[in-house]
């Protein structure tokens, strides 16, 4: 009996060594926003999804030189925590060798508040965390301008621009653009991924107020204000 109680001691703890080692990196509870913090999947893993993590280049299929930058433990792989400057992610966002920029022409360069979005994450630790803000999400007079666009811009453009390719027909850039999809059925079929579009982005989903400004804003006619 002791040693059919001590053979089950050793599995258990076998099995808990394997769960440990195959774990992703740990990611931090939910907290509360702090302005002042640069959070990975809020704020990092948009950018480089709609800009770097696409077919052909960075994606969990083609993995180009071997990058996934789906994930936050393959954005790691050229990341130097604390030490911006140092990390290749810096590098191939602000180079200015077109053979080593990151998205490559004739892509879209990162803007300079993404690389400083960037920066300052890296500065702070390059952690993986994610927030949840306490107020309630506001819907109600959604503007294109302030509201829309800018969602779009940073989820959306890397796939649906003319320097980043016009997937689906639709470059995103633009109200008019915008608005055609709207008129198609596609852009919150799109973003609520419920399946009567294909998702986007395809690599995550946006999170529900997002999704329900978006909504709000096609509800009301989707003006260009």
């Amino acid at each position: 009996m002791k040693k059919i109680s001590l053979s089950l001691v050793l599995s258990l703890s076998v099995f808990m060594i394997v769960i440990s080692c195959n774990k992703d990196k740990t990611q931090a509870p939910i907290e509360p926003c702090d302005p002042n913090k640069v959070y990975f999947e809020q704020d990092i893993s948009p950018i480089l999804q709609n800009n770097c993590a696409k077919s052909g280049c960075h994606d969990a299929t083609t993995r180009a030189e071997g990058l996934n930058l789906t994930t936050y433990n393959g954005v790691m792989e050229i990341v130097k925590s604390s030490n911006a400057s140092g990390s290749k992610l810096h590098k191939v966002v602000t180079t200015s060798d077109p053979g080593d920029l990151m998205p490559p022409p004739p892509n879209t360069a990162l803007t300079a508040d993404q690389i400083s979005l960037i920066d300052k994450w890296i500065s702070q630790g390059a952690k993986n965390e994610i927030c949840e803000n306490s107020t309630t999400c506001d819907t109600t007079n959604m503007s294109f301008a302030t509201d829309i666009q800018p969602i779009i811009n940073t989820n959306c453009i890397g796939c649906h621009s003319s320097s980043g390719g016009t997937s689906g027909g639709y470059d995103l850039t633009t109200y008019t653009g915008v608005k055609s999809a709207v008129t198609a059925s596609k852009l919150y079929a799109s973003v609520a991924q419920n399946g009567a579009a294909v998702s986007m982005p395809p690599a995550s989903k946006l999170n529900q107020c997002k999704i329900d400004q978006i909504k709000s804003w096609i509800d009301a006619g989707a003006p260009n204000n």
